[in-house]
């Protein structure tokens, strides 16, 4: 555990988030695969949630993202049910980000 919180202090302080570099490397490189939305949440603070399921190698991965200020502009290509475009780490394919 104190590596890690040694490791997060020095990406602090050289102005450095590995996890939102690791998303926008998702964002552009991850392998997009079909997913479906299956629910959409709005909670007290006006944070759009959307759950989703997707399959990969005849997996199904079922998992959640808030909605960016751009995607609630579009908020209604994900309404439940709606067909969404999914990109995934082909090492990790649990790991996911709905563009």
């Amino acid at each position: 555990m104190r590596h890690n919180w040694l490791v997060r202090l020095y990406y602090r302080l050289r102005g450095r988030d590995p996890l939102a570099e690791y998303y926008e490397w998702l964002t552009k490189f991850g392998r997009v695969t079909e997913g479906r939305v299956l629910d959409a949440q709005l909670d007290d603070s006006g944070v759009t949630t959307i759950f989703y399921r997707y399959n990969i190698a005849n997996v199904d991965y079922e998992t959640s993202q808030k909605l960016t200020a751009d995607q609630l502009q579009r908020s209604q290509l994900y309404v439940p049910g709606a067909s969404i475009t999914v990109r995934f780490d082909p090492k990790h394919p649990g790991i996911s980000i709905v563009p």
